[in-house]
């Protein structure tokens, strides 16, 4: 069979696929058109506006609030994993913490805005919009949980826990750079799964939660927190991150 007899056979054979798709009703919509998410002023402004205010309000009413008052306190009651944590707090990891915090955060924003190469701006808006909900709602539910526990810094703990004595000293667990963190790694993967192009951005979802990761453990290193408060931040951070882009509605 000769060369020029293959490729004729091969491109009849094209022809007539693309004129079956082109005659098909539904050959227009082999392409799946790129998921939207749907953002109202209700509920998603209202739960935005909401998780905003329950933050604000243990920031500017601290004092105000529960928070532990001892100073020193015993470490009788500590947990055996948390004990080796006890101590003044160390400088350089806590600021090496806030680095990482906030690579985390920007990197999973740029991240999400560079996953829709060529797609109209309101799309990314779109998701955007659902990473901020989610990483609002995790920072509201920590600020009240440390509120709930009062529970006191490693600081509190040892010989020099009246250089400790601030509400926020009084207030570990769980711990927010944390649960942030995590929250937002875990909404980056979840709005990417939801639409579906998880897969082709293993390396960056990776990439966010080791940063979360080394977030907390700078945060235990540091002294900032007891490694139980970190458990429950990572754990905390990724059911909101995850649920919430997985709770919004997506366009038709």
């Amino acid at each position: 069979m000769s060369m020029s007899f293959i490729k004729l056979r091969r491109a009849l054979a094209a022809g007539f696929v693309a004129l079956l798709a082109a005659a098909h009703p539904l050959g227009a919509q082999q392409v799946p058109a790129p998921l939207r998410f749907e953002i109202h002023p209700w509920p998603d402004a209202a739960v935005l506006g909401a998780a905003t205010v329950a933050t604000l309000v243990p920031e500017l009413f601290r004092s105000r609030l529960s928070h532990a008052t001892c100073a020193p306190c015993s470490p009788a009651g500590l947990w055996g994993i948390d004990r080796g944590t006890v101590g003044p707090v160390r400088t350089v990891p806590a600021r090496m913490s806030d680095v990482a915090f906030a690579g985390a955060a920007a990197g999973s924003v740029m991240l999400l805005l560079r996953s829709r190469p060529g797609e109209i701006a309101a799309a990314r808006r779109e998701d955007f919009a659902v990473l901020s909900e989610a990483m609002t709602v995790t920072a509201a539910v920590t600020d009240w949980m440390k509120v709930l526990v009062h529970r006191p810094r490693p600081g509190r703990y040892s010989s020099a826990a009246l250089d400790y004595t601030s509400p926020g000293n009084g207030l570990s667990f769980p711990s927010g750079h944390t649960s942030q963190a995590f929250a937002a790694a875990a909404a980056y993967a979840s709005i990417l799964h939801r639409r579906g192009v998880s897969g082709r951005h293993r390396t960056e979802i990776a990439a966010l939660f080791t940063t979360a990761a080394v977030t907390g453990v700078l945060r235990v290193v540091a002294r900032k927190h007891f490694p139980t408060d970190v458990v429950a931040g990572a754990v905390l951070g990724t059911v909101i991150g995850w649920t919430v882009p997985a709770l919004h509605r997506v366009a038709p």
